[in-house]
């Protein structure tokens, strides 16, 4: 039984790939990956493996961009949720303390 091997990519035909999907994502939103797919004959594991990667490597005068890297964006929003959780709890911490003044009125 004769194994198969799969195709290999290069730094640009990954880079190509990778900036499709990027602007598509940002025309539709999302499902970038499953239309790359279609659209150049690459199984979706393969973009996705490659979007997990950060991308290809690529020349600073490419000018071409890789999808984003969305654990970066992730942070920010657990911070901004520890942010809200703060506020919120100093919030009722005034507002207990207005009511206890207001019952002094």
């Amino acid at each position: 039984m004769a194994s198969k091997k799969g195709k290999r990519y290069t730094s640009a035909e990954k880079a190509e790939v990778l900036n499709w999907v990027n602007d598509y994502n940002a025309k539709h939103g999302r499902g970038g990956v499953a239309n790359a797919s279609k659209e150049f004959g690459i199984t979706q594991l393969t973009i996705h493996n490659w979007v997990r990667q950060g991308g290809a490597a690529m020349g600073g005068n490419s000018g071409l961009r890789v999808a984003p890297n969305h654990s970066g964006i992730l942070r920010e929003l657990a911070d901004l949720l520890d942010q809200i959780s703060e506020r919120e709890s100093e919030l009722s911490s005034l507002r207990k303390e207005y009511d206890a003044l207001r019952k002094k009125l």
